[in-house]
């Protein structure tokens, strides 16, 4: 992995260990889980289709040194439309210092980025790690409390406000993130980037978080229930022509199957993809059902297939 600063943005570039790349990605990470945590995931992605993966770390995560404050100026709800204007400006210069195929990817809210950033952006495929869709029900649930100015009341945000800041040691911080439900299913080794990407090491060696809570909590209030509009903002021809592969985790209640036919819609080249035996965090709970999925979206000879249902829409 090389570490590198390309117009004021600290980037992470994965190139495969073997032979040259043939394509190039970039890769957005989820609400609260800096681009490092997911270091072994990028780096196997790299190595197993032969493409160089870029990630960053967003505004208000892990090393990013922009400041917040200017994405709260035009109000709460315009907070992804800030991270997006990172994102395709982040995009525009790398294809630029590096010319070649290029696919946008993301998890969660790095796949709102991703495709709400491709509306604006010459690109033609996007990999969308269980993007949050909402059940028709409760995204009209979500929107009427958004419409009446309600906060705090997104069942992410509570979580994301109580988390622990401060670790009296590395040691403490792993064992707490063990017992940890939203780690259950996570290997050791993601949870040690985990905390490498998302706490700094004080002095006394104690672990400090690198985000505000509060940041992470108004992203997830932020975020809309019901994307119709911001859809129809996008040129319809590019709608119809760009190809996704939206990849969810079979147990996910964040990306509901229910709500595939509504995405489907406005995006007919998407391609449904279901990993088993993994939720939200499916990157981490089942890195080689990922590898499968991505075997569909990067074929190859002799890519292995048989672990993913394909859910035709």
């Amino acid at each position: 992995m090389e570490n590198f600063t390309h117009n004021g943005t600290n980037l992470y570039r994965f190139d495969p260990e073997q032979g040259e790349p043939e394509r190039f990605v970039l890769f957005s990470h989820a609400t609260g889980i800096a681009a490092l945590t997911y270091t072994n995931i990028l780096q196997r992605w790299a190595n197993e289709f032969r493409v160089s993966v870029f990630a960053y770390d967003a505004r208000g995560h892990g090393e990013n040194a922009a400041g917040i404050g200017d994405a709260y100026k035009n109000g709460l709800t315009q907070i992804p439309a800030a991270l997006c204007e990172d994102l395709k400006h982040l995009f525009v210069s790398l294809k630029e210092k590096f010319p070649g195929v290029w696919s946008l990817a993301g998890h969660s809210l790095g796949g709102w980025l991703s495709l709400y950033a491709a509306g604006e952006t010459d690109v033609d495929h996007l990999i969308l790690l269980d993007m949050p869709l909402l059940a028709p029900s409760s995204a009209f649930l979500w929107a009427a409390a958004c419409a009446f100015g309600q906060r705090g009341i997104h069942p992410l945000s509570r979580p994301a406000r109580r988390r622990k800041r401060l670790f009296r040691s590395r040691r403490q911080a792993f064992a707490t993130f063990k017992r940890n439900s939203f780690f259950r299913n996570w290997p050791d080794h993601h949870i040690e980037h985990y905390i490498d990407a998302n706490f700094e090491t004080l002095s006394d060696e104690s672990l400090k978080l690198k985000h505000d809570p509060e940041w992470e909590a108004d992203l997830y209030e932020s975020q809309p229930a019901i994307h119709t509009t911001r859809f129809l903002k996008i040129n319809s021809e590019k709608r119809k022509n760009v190809r996704v592969d939206l990849i969810a985790g079979s147990d996910s209640r964040i990306c509901d199957p229910s709500a595939i036919r509504y995405f489907y819609q406005f995006f007919p080249r998407t391609r449904w993809l279901v990993v088993p035996q993994a939720g939200h965090m499916f990157p981490f709970e089942n890195t080689q059902g990922l590898m499968c999925a991505l075997g569909l979206a990067f074929p190859k000879s002799g890519s292995p297939t048989d672990e993913i249902e394909l859910v035709a829409v």
